[in-house]
């Protein structure tokens, strides 16, 4: 289905009144224009940035993680043998005990009290000798004590940090997975594409300033655009199957019109301001009359009205108001990250 001369004619007037109205279509209408493939483009590299980055947050927590095993491997070695010393120093400490206030009590107490310079003098130097090897001994506990506790505090901490590595990791990953999921299907559809417009002799390179995905909610589509259909004709769109009651949305800024009747059933033509006719059909019911309208305004819902067999948009996209071109590797950088959005 092609608008007609007179009605491209109408809307376009009906866009540049708008413009001189509405000072932001006029800004927008200024843009310049890129093509689907830029477009596509500049998603896949904002794509590959994206998973970029979070593949450089793997490695650093993956390095991390190396880390505090290798630290915690240490600890767990070191540690066994603070306690085996801690062990050893106690019963040391013990039997220094015994020894000291069992075994030399008596002993002691008659040098003490002895009035021989001589026999003072031993008392002293012996009861020095045995209060400093007893303090060294037991501060050498305390010491080896107070290391094990500070080491196993540490292991303690090091095991709570690895494990929120791990739980930070696993998210991650899963999001590097996406993005590299969503990317890939956009590379390898798009070049597709590229292959498929290429063999049938059809330019790659439409022009377009749309901003939003025609269906906002999830829908799939794939390109059939030029595919036979009955009678002879060949398939000038996209169809996008979506759930019906999907809200459907202006891809861009400027004039939308109802088209009802025939095979389209309830659509609608929107003229952009960047001067490209955008073909609507299937409406199961329409948001709103003739008006003006901005990317993103909701203008109807998925139905199945017309010539269909199943709930889905029909979009069609003409650069000038001509002939219709291949409007999926538009559709592909305006849908895909929406799609996974609402996956994820």
């Amino acid at each position: 289905m092609l608008i007609s001369r007179r009605h491209l004619i109408v809307l376009v007037a009906a866009v540049l009144t708008a413009t001189a109205a509405f000072p932001a279509l006029a800004r927008a209408a200024e843009q310049p224009k890129r093509d689907a493939l830029t477009v596509v483009r500049e998603r896949l590299d904002a794509a590959r940035d994206d998973a970029t980055q979070l593949a450089e947050r793997i490695a650093n927590l993956q390095s991390e993680q190396a880390r505090l095993e290798s630290d915690i491997a240490a600890a767990e070695q070191a540690i066994p043998l603070y306690r085996i010393h801690a062990a050893v120093l106690r019963q040391a400490v013990k039997e220094r005990a015994v020894e000291l206030y069992v075994g030399h009590g008596s002993r002691l107490d008659q040098l003490v009290s002895t009035e021989s310079v001589s026999d003072g003098a031993r008392a002293a130097t012996l009861t020095g000798t045995i209060a400093k090897h007893d303090i060294d001994l037991a501060e050498e506990l305390r010491n080896t004590a107070h290391e094990l506790e500070v080491r196993e505090e540490q292991l303690r901490t090091q095991r709570a940090a690895l494990q929120r590595t791990l739980d930070d990791l696993m998210p991650l990953q899963e999001q590097l997975e996406q993005r590299l999921a969503v990317a890939s299907a956009a590379f390898d559809t798009v070049r597709t594409a590229i292959e498929r417009q290429s063999r049938a002799g059809r330019p790659t390179n439409a022009q377009s300033g749309a901003t939003a995905c025609p269906v906002a909610g999830f829908v799939v589509f794939t390109d059939d655009f030029g595919e036979p259909r009955p009678g002879g004709t060949t398939h000038p769109g996209i169809d996008m199957p979506a759930v019906t009651g999907t809200p459907v949305v202006a891809v861009v800024d400027g004039a939308m019109r109802h088209d009802v009747g025939g095979a389209g059933g309830n659509g609608a033509w929107l003229v952009g301001t960047d001067q490209v006719a955008y073909y609507y059909a299937h409406f199961s019911r329409y948001e709103g009359g003739d008006r003006i309208v901005s990317a993103g305004t909701v203008i109807g819902y998925v139905g199945m009205t017309g010539n269909a067999t199943g709930p889905h948009l029909h979009f069609e996209m003409h650069p000038d108001g001509g002939v219709a071109v291949d409007a999926y590797p538009l559709l592909v950088a305006l849908c895909q990250t929406e799609t996974a959005r609402s996956l994820g």
